[in-house]
C-alpha cells in the first residue's frame, strides 16, 4: 500500500491545479483519473469547443472576404479536418499536462478510484492511502427524460467529436452557453438549427438586455429560435441536449464512506470545500454551480492552501467572470440589472456601443455593446459586454472588483488607443 499526503481523485482543472500546487508546497501527491488528464474541458468542452468556434469564425471571415477588397473562390469544408484540428489542440495540451506530472513528482494513475474508507482508495486493484483527499470528479451533462438517449442521433455537446460528417439539421434542447456556442458554429457551416429554451430568454443566465441581443443576432443568422418551449417531436437529423449538468459523484464509493450528497448529486461542502468528513475535500463541478473551469481551479488552489495552513483569502463568488464564446462573444461579471432592481439595490447605468470604438470600427467589428452597473458610491456592481474580445475585456472588471478598485482607479488607469478595451474608459467617462 502505497501511501501520500494528498490523494486527488479527478484530473480536470480542479483537480491537476490542486495536485501541482500540493507537490509545490512539498506535499506528497497522487492524482486519479479515468480519463487523460484535463477533464471534460480540455478534452470535450472549453479547448476543443473554443478550436471548432474558430474554425467557423475563419470560415465566416473568408466568406465576406470581398468586404475587405479580397476576391477569392468559394472556400470547400473538410468537416473531419475541423474535427481532427480540435484533436490535435487537446493533444498538445494533455502533453503539457503529463510534462508538468513528471516535473513536479505527482503520480498519476489511469483509473477509476473507488473509496474503501476515508483513508484509501482502490484504483483498478491497487490499494492507494492518503492522508487528505481532494475529490474533482467534475459533472456530466443532464439526459432528457423524453428522450432515447440510447438513439445515434440524440447527442450531448461530448459526443460533437464523433461526428464524421457535417449534419444537415440539428435541434438543439437548451439556450444556455453550450447551446449557443453550438448553435453559431454549426449554423455558420450551412446546418439548418432550431433553438429550443424553456426559459423567457436564451441565455437565461445572462443581464436580459445582453440576451435579447444575442437573439436578434442569431435570428439574422437564420437561426430557427423557440423560447418558453419545451421539446416535444423533433423531426431534424440530430439533437443536441445541453440542459444543464449533474455533478458527477456516482460510483466512487461516496455513500459507502458517508459522504453527503445534495440535489442534483453534488457533494456537500462547507466554505472552505470541506465535506462532512474531515480529511475529504471536494472542488470543482462535484460542488454545484457556477460550473465554470476557472473556478475549479480556484477551488483547488484554495483548498490546498487552506489545508496547508496558508491562510488564504477566501473566495469571492460575486467576482467571477462568465464568458460565452459565440460571435459576438459574451463576457459578464457581477450582478445584472434584474438582479439590482429584484432587490431594490440603488445603481446607476452606463452604456456604449462599439459601433462607437474607433478600433471596431477599423475591424468591421462593431457589433454589441457594454453596459456597466455602478453603485451610489462609484464601486462597479456588474459588467456586461457583448461583442468582439468581450471574452478578454471582462477580466479589467474582475480585477476591479475583487480588489474594491472605484470607478476614479480605473479611470486613472490609461487604455491604449485604439483598443476595443478603452471602450471600458469611454464608458466609465459618463459618470465624470
Amino acid at each position: 500500500m502505497k501511501k501520500y499526503q494528498l490523494i486527488v481523485v479527478g484530473g480536470g482543472p480542479g483537480g491537476y491545479t490542486a495536485a501541482f500546487r500540493a507537490a509545490e508546497l512539498g506535499m506528497s501527491v497522487a492524482i486519479v483519473d479515468d480519463n487523460d488528464l484535463g477533464g471534460v474541458c480540455l478534452n470535450w468542452g472549453c479547448i476543443p469547443t473554443k478550436s471548432l468556434l474558430k474554425n467557423a469564425e475563419v470560415f465566416e471571415l473568408i466568406n465576406d472576404a470581398s468586404s475587405y477588397g479580397i476576391e477569392i473562390g468559394k472556400p470547400k469544408v473538410h468537416f473531419d479536418k475541423i474535427i481532427d484540428k480540435t484533436i490535435q489542440a487537446r493533444k498538445r495540451l494533455s502533453k503539457g499536462l503529463h510534462f508538468q506530472v513528471r516535473k513536479l513528482g505527482v503520480d498519476f494513475f489511469p483509473g477509476f478510484a473507488s473509496f474503501i474508507n476515508q483513508n484509501s482508495i482502490e484504483v483498478d486493484g491497487n490499494t492507494l492511502h492518503g492522508d487528505t483527499f481532494i475529490i474533482a470528479t467534475g459533472s456530466k451533462a443532464k439526459h432528457l427524460q423524453s428522450l432515447d438517449h440510447s438513439s445515434k442521433n440524440i447527442m450531448t455537446a461530448k459526443d460533437i467529436f464523433n461526428l464524421k460528417k457535417l449534419p444537415k439539421s440539428m435541434t438543439i434542447i437548451g439556450a444556455g452557453a453550450i447551446g449557443v456556442e453550438f448553435a453559431y458554429f454549426f449554423n455558420a457551416f450551412g446546418t439548418s438549427i432550431t433553438l429550443l429554451e424553456a426559459q423567457e430568454n436564451i441565455l437565461p443566465n445572462e443581464d436580459v438586455e445582453v440576451s435579447q441581443w444575442m437573439h436578434k443576432v442569431l435570428k439574422r443568422k437564420k437561426i430557427d429560435i423557440q423560447t418558453n418551449t419545451l421539446a416535444t417531436e423533433i423531426n431534424d437529423e440530430y439533437v443536441l441536449v445541453s440542459i444543464g449538468v449533474e455533478g458527477n459523484s456516482r460510483g466512487f464509493g461516496l455513500n459507502k464512506i458517508g459522504i453527503e450528497i445534495g440535489p442534483n448529486q453534488h457533494i456537500k461542502v462547507d466554505k472552505d470545500g470541506k465535506t462532512n468528513i474531515d480529511n475529504i475535500y471536494a472542488v470543482g463541478d462535484v460542488v454545484g454551480p457556477p460550473w465554470l473551469a476557472h473556478v475549479s481551479s480556484t477551488e483547488g488552489l484554495y483548498v490546498v492552501e487552506h489545508i496547508s495552513k496558508l491562510n488564504p483569502k477566501k473566495i469571492d463568488y460575486n467576482c467571477i467572470p462568465a464568458c460565452t464564446y459565440s460571435k459576438p462573444e459574451i463576457g459578464s461579471i457581477g450582478l445584472s440589472q434584474e438582479m439590482l432592481d429584484k432587490d431594490g439595490i440603488d445603481y446607476k447605468v452606463v452604456k456604449s456601443f462599439f459601433n462607437a470604438n474607433g478600433k471596431a470600427v477599423a475591424s468591421s467589428s462593431t457589433e454589441g455593446f457594454i453596459k456597466i452597473l455602478v453603485s451610489k458610491d462609484n464601486y462597479v456592481l456588474g459588467a456586461h459586454i457583448i461583442g468582439s474580445n468581450a471574452t478578454e475585456m471582462i477580466s479589467e472588471f474582475s480585477l476591479a472588483m475583487r480588489n474594491k478598485l472605484s470607478v476614479e482607479n480605473i479611470l486613472d488607469s490609461i487604455h491604449p488607443h485604439p483598443t476595443f478595451s478603452e471602450a471600458i474608459f469611454e464608458t466609465l467617462m459618463q459618470l465624470k
